[in-house]
């Protein structure tokens, strides 16, 4: 009897306990005020502190924990720094744009900071630091940044100074490895080389990597680096921002001024206050003109953010540049700082979205995050390829083009293949860079000059062969075959290139040896079309 009483108690509880579930989804569905939602956290907040065994957590603490929460919640990149963590004249440098960072980007995925980025032309970009290795350690101590703002704001500091990451590289044969890698501060965020080269690829194509938009100069730069190849015979342009992380939003008006009339509309802002909306990117410092409407090719990919995507919008929007690559990665926020009043020693900042950038015909850059977890959010990043189910809008010359997050460019390109083992334990090891000054030592007059190695970008005499000897006897194994011979070769050459050249050589190399670059010379018709008003 003891027995059916416990089983009817139990079902009895059920079923209550249904009909309750049932009562508070029905009340559930009907819209709550804010003073309603105020009183649930009140009551969670107090039933915590009455019942929850641990009596060393402070309401104070659960109230912050809450907040970060919240503001993490509304989107990917609005984030909580607290000031026991940045004194406020570290807050007012970053504020600023006076702190020297380093020239590695990050994103934060499955709640780990990855390696987005690397900064072309940055000493990092020597240090074998690829795209999705995860940071563990900044000099021997855990990450403790909950945001890739508030990592960037951790890893920056003095003038020359140094910063030890340790990292971890998943490899596609499933091996976790990790490794140090001593990275120097080298440019403050308001003065770091925007365009690191500019030259012919061939008698009338000219080529401008800009690296990034952080550049107070970044327009001027631009300007004297076009004047330049147009007095050269420049008859057609390919501008590259291919991992171009951006940089200042207003910017990206200065860039587009390069290429579009005075008064074009370069974005536009949405957002809840009305300055935000009034925040509308135009061009007032123009050298458009009819001359100079030869044609342009934009090469992106999913590393190019930000005021990258502004740049690349406007310009496909006005049809004044093919945009060849892969989908950009969708991060146009306007951003701003309030700092809250918590307590401490120096007081907190939310860094928090306040509105949503368009492109001149009204595409939405960015990738919408709603309902989605953050690790899934940046997950989908680089597989949102297909245009179907896009929103689209029509270009000045009546192209269609489509929105629904990033830049979809007119060409796209496969993307690269994955990186081989051996070729990764290779640059891990530094093994081009261990190698390469003692042959160039025995092969003094092989690479006399760039043009040379641009022409043939090729190692010279038995040189391959004795970078296989050199990488056996460091335990690593170079497949045979053409292919590992390709990819070690092309390796090698770039790094010798930038041994004997710097920056310049390196980019020459990359142009003549990057199947991107060659496939993007291939669409210089299309681009002419564009030029003629032909869709």
């Amino acid at each position: 009897m003891k027995v059916i009483h416990a089983l009817g108690a139990a079902l009895l509880t059920f079923v209550g306990a249904t009909l309750s579930a049932q009562q508070t989804a029905t009340r559930a569905s009907k819209p709550r005020s804010l003073y309603e939602d105020l009183q649930l956290f009140s009551g969670v907040l107090n039933q915590i502190r009455v019942n929850h065994p641990d009596t060393a957590i402070t309401a104070h603490e659960l109230i912050m924990a809450a907040i970060r929460g919240m503001v993490q919640e509304a989107d990917p990149y609005s984030a909580v720094f607290p000031g026991s963590r940045f004194s406020p004249e570290k807050q007012k440098a970053w504020l600023d744009g006076k702190l020297y960072p380093v020239g590695v980007h990050f994103s934060y995925v499955s709640g780990a900071p990855v390696v987005m980025s690397v900064t072309p032309g940055s000493s990092a970009a020597r240090l074998d630091i690829l795209r999705g290795d995860q940071l563990i350690t900044i000099d021997g101590k855990p990450v403790v940044a909950e945001s890739a703002e508030e990592l960037d704001i951790t890893l920056a500091g003095e003038k020359k100074s140094s910063v030890t990451l340790t990292l971890e590289r998943r490899y596609i044969d499933g091996r976790l490895a990790q490794f140090d890698r001593t990275v120097r501060r080298e440019k403050p965020s308001g003065d770091e080389e925007s365009v690191p080269v500019a030259f012919m690829l061939d008698p009338y194509t000219g080529y401008v990597r800009i690296t990034t938009f952080n550049s107070l100069d970044v327009d001027d730069d631009l300007h004297d680096a076009v004047g330049d190849l147009e007095k050269r015979g420049m008859q057609r342009l390919m501008l590259d921002i291919r991992d171009n992380s951006g940089g200042y939003v207003r910017h990206a008006s200065k860039i587009a001024g390069e290429f579009l009339p005075k008064g074009a509309i370069v974005y536009t802002v949405a957002g809840r206050k009305s300055d935000v909306v009034k925040d509308t990117g135009r061009v007032s410092r123009s050298f458009w003109s009819r001359e100079k409407r030869y044609p342009i090719v934009l090469m992106i990919n999913s590393g190019s953010a930000s005021a990258s995507e502004l740049v690349a919008g406007a310009l496909q929007d006005h049809d004044r540049a093919l945009i060849v690559g892969q989908p950009s990665h969708g991060k146009a926020l306007m951003m701003g700082t309030f700092p809250i009043d918590d307590g401490g020693v120096f007081p907190s900042l939310i860094y928090l979205n306040i509105g949503q950038i368009r492109t001149p015909c009204g595409r939405v850059v960015q990738r919408d995050y709603r309902g989605l977890r953050r690790q899934d959010y940046y997950r989908r990043a680089r597989s949102e390829r297909d245009t179907t189910d896009r929103p689209s809008c029509k270009t000045n010359a009546g192209r269609t083009v489509y929105g629904g997050g990033g830049i979809f460019p007119d060409v796209v390109l496969p993307e690269a293949e994955p990186t081989p083992v051996w070729l990764s334990r290779m640059r891990e090891e530094a093994l081009p860079l261990k190698w390469i000054a003692g042959h160039l030592t025995a092969n003094p007059g092989a690479y006399s000059t760039l043009e040379a190695l641009t022409a043939n970008p090729a190692l010279a005499g038995t040189g391959l062969a004795d970078f296989r000897s050199f990488a056996a006897s460091n335990s690593i194994s170079i497949p045979p075959g053409h292919e590992a011979d390709r990819l070690a070769e092309k390796d090698l050459v770039r790094g010798i290139a930038f041994t004997k050249w710097g920056d310049l050589g390196l980019y020459r190399i990359i142009a003549v040896t990057d199947p991107e670059i060659a496939a993007a010379l291939q669409t210089f018709g299309k681009a002419a079309d564009l030029v003629k008003g032909v869709k």
